[in-house]
């Protein structure tokens, strides 16, 4: 396995098969979603123009991905649950994927997390950020509360009482500021038809309800 996939397959693999203090069945049949995991995390890195890692500023979903994993992840390593840690390592880096982030803000803090799981292609990525010295020498990433607090609401739009969709709005909206945007929304505009619009009521969070004549 180690000749076909790599070490560090072989050792994420035997975390993932289940919780540690239990006994599992050897199956290699999954082995190939954890080397296609490995691949991804290396094209956060490169691309076929060679390494591609930026100093931009993090957004604000991009931080949220990577506090949400540094809390998952401490958590498990105390637990020894580390078949839960390294799922939550796939959920991070399909968003971080998705989001298109190759920030090393992000990257640097990542790689640290996985180094204990994945430590070959860790030490490889590390110098390739600039590093001199190991990883094994660099502070374990630290959780942020603050970071993975959700700033947003989802509402459910009614029209006349039934529920046509819904909206994610800042938690912070008035009532004033969450009714002028769903009024404003063209699907607002499609449920309202030509019919005139005789009240609106906002429950701060959750519903909004359109009353229409």
């Amino acid at each position: 396995i180690c000749d076909t996939y790599g070490a560090d397959t072989l050792r994420l693999y035997e975390m993932f098969l289940g919780p540690l203090e239990q006994s599992k069945p050897w199956d290699t049949k999954g082995i190939d979603g954890v080397n296609r995991f490995i691949k991804r995390v290396w094209r956060l890195f490169y691309d076929r123009d060679g390494f591609i890692v930026n100093d931009e500023k993090a957004s604000p979903e991009e931080l949220k991905t990577l506090h949400k994993l540094i809390g998952k992840v401490r958590t498990d390593i105390e637990a020894f649950s580390f078949n839960t840690a390294v799922s939550a390592f796939m959920i991070a880096v399909n968003e971080l994927y998705d989001l298109k982030c190759n920030k090393r803000e992000i990257l640097e803090q990542l790689i640290i997390l996985l180094s204990p799981f994945v430590p070959h292609i860790a030490e490889e990525l590390w110098e390739a950020l600039g590093h001199k010295e190991s990883i094994t020498t660099a502070a374990f990433p630290e959780y942020v509360e603050a970071y993975t607090v959700e700033n947003t609401c989802t509402y459910a739009v009614s029209f006349n009482g039934k529920t046509r969709f819904t909206v994610d709005l800042p938690k912070d909206n008035s009532k004033e500021e969450v009714e002028s945007y769903v009024r404003g929304m063209e699907q607002t505009e499609k449920y309202v038809a030509g019919g005139n619009i005789v009240k609106v009521i906002v429950v701060p969070g959750k519903i909004v309800n359109i009353v229409v004549k």
